[in-house]
């Protein structure tokens, strides 16, 4: 009977994690009787109950039973717990259970109270996240060993196949006639306020290095050349659009020609290039002129050359990679203001992996150049001078402060007029009137906020400001969590949807569809595809990151040499950590999507990879 109750109560425990519904906040001043209070948070902890709940629980106690059958006991896994294949499975499991619950609770409790909660949401925050855990730790463990075991022999191929010679030239072809349709009719191409902005510094002459000064010049220096080429700014943009579409093509081709080189298997090479096809954020970003695709191009690029170098170091002594290498570097350099950070920190790591394995000191050196030298030297080189000749205005200060900003306004609208007068005078010697910055609060973007900073505030009122910011999170460290949670949760939750269609208006550059019902067709297509399964989870930041959550702790359990390949993702998500906003802007995260599928088949079929080409 023993053996029956443990899977009998974490079938109950995850049938309420799946079915539990959080609501705002019930606050004991809305009863006049305490007993009512009681009453109502009784209520609301218990919930309600349907005949899908009972299907839900008899699916659960049937995953249980057939994991047991295997021999995924909890019995088993926590006797079992400390072994290397099961413990990074185990908190990986207590995280998803965490950033589930956080999801859930943030899009039905609502993210807008500054209030800490009510007795019955915390109480059903630990019943969810336990519940969710103990579905997700047996389910892990048996997946990872599964994929471990078989994975390298399904993924690999068997004779010919189509992608055996040309592969690049023919995903290329295939993703282009694809993408082609979507870029005709949304001719000339979506815009953005960043890329107005940018086509704005061109046209009038006035340059600024806060968006990436390459990107500028390539979008804004195309759509005047349409100007003065054919009289048509839109033909302009259209070119750029078809160019930043290339690219992106040309990166996912590259995906497909290196596994297919490594002989996977035709039908896992034809499903990465549905997931380019059909996944609806490749052809909606890719009409749309942002630096955010050239950019996922160049680091998509980087990952996979990244990868190879790593597992494969004496690939860096063929010129052709290595230039290529180089390239990778600085597009991804010039593109993004923050590729720099990511190309130093990939390149730091790389280079304490390898000079391990240096047999020579010159082998140390060309690694060196490689890794940290090279493309990151170049790409200043043209940064510099451009900048110089251009009369760019640098870039603001309080970039790098977007989540500090936010934070701080978070902590004025919690703590209003009972803040130290301190912390005010540093606060207002950075941001201004902190009243101002306390309405300036909006949870999923710090850009409000970010427009009060002081471009000509001294190093000095900084270091104040900064020094005010840790005394205020010593004393109310949950309140910087909190902050913290609301404004990233996006990136780790996969039970939240991102917005992702940019519709702004220019009055310089006319949208001319071919069809005036086109421009609405192509909205509602993509505002409806983050509701259609599987397609929203195809885009979804979170759902992605979980999998490069349990692709890393797979390497961890089974000590896959590849594991630092995958340094680059979780670089770049803690860039999408501290940036500005995630809601509705999740082409922060389109290179963590793109260059998933790779790093997923390159893992998994490594240790049955007999031949490299």
């Amino acid at each position: 009977m023993k053996k029956y109750i443990l899977p009998g109560i974490a079938g109950c425990l995850s049938t309420y994690s799946l079915i539990t519904v959080f609501h705002p906040p019930i606050y004991r001043e809305y009863y006049v009787e305490g007993v009512d209070y009681i009453t109502a948070n009784i209520y609301e902890l218990l919930g309600e109950y349907s005949f899908s709940a009972f299907i839900v629980f008899a699916l659960c106690l049937l995953l249980f039973y057939m994991l047991a059958k295997r021999g995924y006991t909890f019995g088993n896994l926590f006797s079992n717990i400390f072994k290397k294949e099961i413990l990074p499975f185990f908190f990986l499991s207590l995280f998803f259970g965490f950033s589930y619950t956080l999801g859930k609770y943030y899009n039905e409790a609502g993210t807008n109270l500054f209030r800490t909660g009510s007795f019955a949401n915390g109480i059903k925050f630990v019943f969810c996240m336990t519940g969710f855990f103990l579905l997700c730790f047996p389910a892990l463990v048996f997946i990872a060993e599964k994929l471990n075991r078989s994975a390298a022999t399904v993924l690999l191929k068997n004779g010919k196949s189509f992608w055996e010679k040309h592969a690049f030239t023919k995903a290329f072809l295939i993703l282009f006639l694809f993408y082609l349709p979507f870029c005709i009719i949304s001719f000339p191409g979506n815009l953005c306020y960043d890329v107005i902005g940018q086509i704005e510094q061109v046209l009038t002459h006035s340059y600024s290095s806060h968006h990436p000064l390459l990107h500028t010049l390539l979008v804004g220096g195309m759509t005047a050349l349409g100007k003065q080429l054919f009289s048509s700014y839109e033909i302009g943009l259209f070119l750029y659009i078809l160019i930043q579409s290339a690219l992106l093509i040309a990166a996912f081709s590259t995906v497909i020609a290196i596994l297919a080189k490594k002989k996977v298997n035709s039908a896992v090479l034809w499903g990465i290039l549905f997931l380019y096809c059909f996944t609806p954020i490749y052809t909606n970003l890719a009409t749309t002129a942002l630096k955010d695709v050239p950019y996922t191009a160049f680091v998509l690029l980087y990952i996979i050359l990244y990868s190879i170098l790593l597992t494969k170091p004496e690939y860096s002594r063929r010129p052709v990679f290595r230039l290529l290498f180089v390239i990778s570097q600085i597009g991804t350099i010039t593109m993004r203001n923050n590729g720099l950070p990511l190309v130093i920190l990939c390149g730091t790591g790389a280079m304490i992996y390898l000079s391990g394995k240096a047999k020579s000191f010159p082998a140390f050196l060309r690694y060196l150049g490689l890794f940290l030298l090279e493309g990151i030297l170049i790409s200043q080189i043209i940064l510099i001078p451009a900048g110089l000749l251009l009369h760019a205005e640098k870039g603001s200060k309080g970039e790098i402060l977007s989540l500090p900003f936010q934070q701080t306004s978070y902590y004025l609208n919690t703590f209003d007029g009972n803040i130290p007068k301190d912390e005010l005078s540093a606060i207002e010697g950075v941001l201004g009137d902190p009243d101002e910055v306390m309405n300036s609060y909006d949870e999923t973007i710090a850009d409000p906020v970010k427009a009060h900073f002081k471009k000509d505030a001294s190093t000095g009122a900084i270091l104040t400001y900064i020094k005010a910011y840790f005394k205020g999170g010593i004393r109310h460290p949950f309140v910087y969590a909190k902050a913290f949670f609301i404004h990233t949760y996006g990136w780790y939750c996969p039970n939240t949807a991102n917005e992702i269609r940019y519709e702004t208006d220019y009055e310089t550059i006319k949208s001319s569809m071919l069809h005036p019902l086109a421009g609405k067709g192509m909205i509602f297509l993509y505002r409806f595809a983050h509701r259609a399964f599987p397609f929203g989870l195809m885009e979804n930041p979170g759902f992605a990151f979980w999998l490069l959550a349990f692709l890393t702790a797979f390497c961890t359990a089974y000590k896959k040499k590849e594991t630092l390949t995958l340094l680059p993702y979780w670089i770049g998500f803690l860039v999408c950590l501290a940036s500005p906003c995630f809601l509705g802007h999740p082409r922060y995260a389109l290179p963590l999507l793109a260059g998933l599928p790779f790093s997923y088949v390159l893992i998994l079929i490594s240790q049955n990879q007999q031949t490299e080409n």
